[in-house]
């Protein structure tokens, strides 16, 4: 492996492992507070997390095809 591709790989696991870290975090914040419990102030401020992270989402987005395009330089 060369440097140049073994920098490659570096930054796409390291993009992979954010990404699912990032959906995992979404899944936990979503349904943290069983929705039986009837506290619409605390679920608002759960859900602030998620809601206000949306650049996050757009960031994965637009990022993620600079990775694919990464993806694609490492295997020639």
């Amino acid at each position: 492996m060369t440097t140049k591709s073994g920098a490659i790989t570096k930054v796409i696991k390291a993009f992979d492992t954010f990404r699912e870290a990032y959906d995992q975090y979404v899944q936990t914040v979503d349904t943290a507070l069983p929705s039986d419990v009837e506290d619409d102030a605390l679920r608002e401020r759960i859900a602030s997390l998620v809601i206000g992270s949306s650049d996050v989402g757009i960031y994965l987005r637009d990022y993620g095809y600079t990775i694919d395009s990464l993806r694609s330089l490492a295997r020639r």
